[in-house]
């Protein structure tokens, strides 16, 4: 079982790697004006993974830099193997400043990591601007207090420098179009919910002044999976015992996708 990690990333256009298929299951705001966001990400070791795949799941900042030609990104979350995309990861990105006082760093492994059936380990994200400097800052959120972990420098973000038009809390696979689709979360459907299926929760988005302003409720954003027979997404509000959970989603499919 391959070792989940920490990730940043930057980058100022997307593509996919020749050779690779690329497949997504989340949920995204409509077009807006957002000045940050939150999200609660589950843990999971991705079982069988292939060496020349990817598996991530992250909450980012999207700029379309008005028609969408040149997409400004900032992203932050877990991930098994290195993506091949333009960009730049964690501390090989010239545009991310880790913070001095951080005990934690962009690369680093999670431990420990969420059981099939059992134990719940999670981390938490936000990205929104320091009121101070007006960077778009970094915090993880789930020690009880916002502890800062880095920044993004200016000048570097085109239309992002001001606001994301959207916010997207996303999971994502990448793999050799000859071979059978990586796993997603936890290997498993999002149909198997609580301690099985991997989840996204405690979804907030963020005002000018960086205060928490709005919990989206699921039903409010768009659903984006681009390959359901493989990949799922559902709002877990549809649970037995679940039904408050406004906020939160599961997400995944198992090993063996065909293109």
């Amino acid at each position: 079982m391959a070792l989940k990690s920490v990730f940043v990333l930057l980058f100022l256009s997307y593509t996919i790697a020749a050779g690779l298929v690329a497949h997504r299951a989340g949920y995204v705001t409509y077009d807006g004006e957002y000045y940050g966001a939150q999200a609660r990400i589950s843990a999971w070791g991705v079982p069988d993974m292939d060496p020349n795949s990817n598996y991530e799941v992250s909450l980012s900042l999207v700029n379309f830099n008005g028609n969408g030609s040149r997409i400004s990104v900032l992203r932050v979350g877990l991930h098994d193997n290195v993506a091949k995309k333009t960009g730049c990861y964690n501390t090989d990105c010239p545009g991310f400043v880790v913070a001095n006082s951080s005990a934690f760093y962009p690369g680093q492994a999670i431990s420990p990591l969420s059981q099939y059936g059992g134990t719940d380990e999670f981390i938490t994200f936000s990205i929104r601007k320091d009121t101070a400097t007006q960077l778009w800052t970094l915090y993880r959120e789930d020690y009880g207090t916002s502890i800062k972990f880095g920044w993004w420098k200016k000048g570097i973000l085109a239309g992002l420098e001001d606001k994301a038009d959207s916010v997207q809390w996303m999971s994502f696979v990448q793999y050799p179009n000859n071979a059978a689709g990586s796993p997603m979360g936890s290997g498993h459907f999002s149909s198997e919910g609580k301690h099985k299926a991997a989840y996204m929760s405690d979804l907030k988005l963020f005002d000018q002044t960086g205060n928490g302003v709005e919990s989206p409720n699921i039903y409010d954003l768009a659903k984006d999976v681009d390959k359901p027979d493989c990949y799922t997404a559902l709002h877990a509000s549809v649970f037995d015992g679940e039904y408050d959970e406004r906020h939160k989603f599961y997400y995944g499919g198992p090993a063996g996708c065909r293109n």
